[in-house]
């Protein structure tokens, strides 16, 4: 499988109104309710699935011909708008058929919508924010060992598998270390935090080895329809050698981690062993590591273009 064909199924939101997506579902812009802020400013993409239920709520307005759901211009101070998709969320968490999406992904984590830009609109569950489509965050830590440092010579990944039961994604690849923005923790923060957390990396190493890399942001349309607009931060944290450091598990989301050859790693994300978004972060590694070049990879523009879409809504 070409490196191309893994970010069309990452970034997979319909780029024209009468394109079809190439990702794990086939859709139109069409088939999509802008959610959209009491005042106006779109702030969401809502699959007309779920459009109905939004339809049933007093606190919105849904205009079937312009394609929108409006919050109502009352809700307007963050702490009403807290409170509504508080009660909103706890109440559909009981609906049988959000069985999977809510109750059991219930995360008790708070993600934060943006408007306008870099400033709080409304604090959402994460678990309810992907039925509103509405701009995620999270940070993305890869761990490697320079090939001048690994015992073969080679570029070396610290690759997680996730556990069995995790709620998303149990049992594939992942990236070394990541974790979701819940409020009211910041990225750098959140780096810290996850990486103790997930591979129990102690802070000090984690600031003395790792470096801000650039962000990566696309469109992710879900196998039953929905967009998932995300926004990931990258980092890169260099080991001194393979033994002194290695990660291992705390909080019991990765099952183990294995030191993998360059190689290898781009096998398996070709092979769709990794979590969907991964691969795009090992791209976009390989990319600035000198690994993928214009001359090696001929879809090398797009691959780059498309890790990093402008988002249609306010961001942070």
């Amino acid at each position: 499988m070409a490196a191309l064909d893994i970010v069309d199924d990452v970034d997979s939101f319909p780029y024209e109104s009468n394109s079809v997506s190439t990702g794990e579902a086939a859709v139109k812009l069409e088939d999509f309710y802008t959610l959209v802020a009491h005042e106006g400013t779109p702030i969401g993409l809502v699959s007309s699935a779920i459009t109905k239920y939004f339809s049933k709520e007093t606190s919105f307005t849904t205009n079937n011909s312009a394609k929108t759901i409006t919050l109502k211009p009352e809700y307007n101070t963050l702490q009403l708008r807290n409170d509504l998709f508080a009660e909103i969320s706890s109440r559909w968490r009981n609906l049988p058929e959000f069985e999977e999406l809510l109750d059991k992904g219930w995360r008790n984590e708070l993600y934060t919508v943006f408007n306008p830009s870099h400033t709080p609109y409304v604090q959402i569950e994460r678990a309810f924010s992907v039925l509103t489509g509405v701009v995620t965050y999270g940070a993305h830590l890869t761990g490697y060992v320079p090939p001048e440092k690994s015992e073969n010579g080679k570029l070396k990944l610290w690759i997680p598998r996730r556990s069995s039961t995790k709620p998303t994604y149990p049992g594939m690849l992942d990236n070394t270390v990541a974790g979701g923005l819940g409020y009211p923790h910041g990225i750098w923060e959140t780096v810290v935090k996850e990486a103790y957390e997930e591979a129990g990396l102690d802070e000090d190493f984690v600031v003395s080895h790792t470096k801000g890399a650039g962000v990566l942001s696309y469109m992710y349309v879900t196998s039953d329809g929905r967009v998932q607009p995300e926004v990931e931060y990258i980092y890169d944290l260099a080991f001194d050698n393979e033994t002194e450091v290695v990660p291992s598990p705390v909080d019991g989301e990765a099952e183990y981690f294995s030191l993998m050859d360059v190689d290898e790693v781009l096998e398996r994300v070709k092979n769709k062993e990794f979590k969907p978004n991964c691969g795009i972060v090992i791209f976009d590694f390989l990319i600035r590591h000198g690994y993928i070049t214009p001359e090696n990879e001929p879809n090398y523009h797009e691959i780059v273009s498309r890790c990093h879409r402008r988002m249609p809504f306010p961001i942070r």
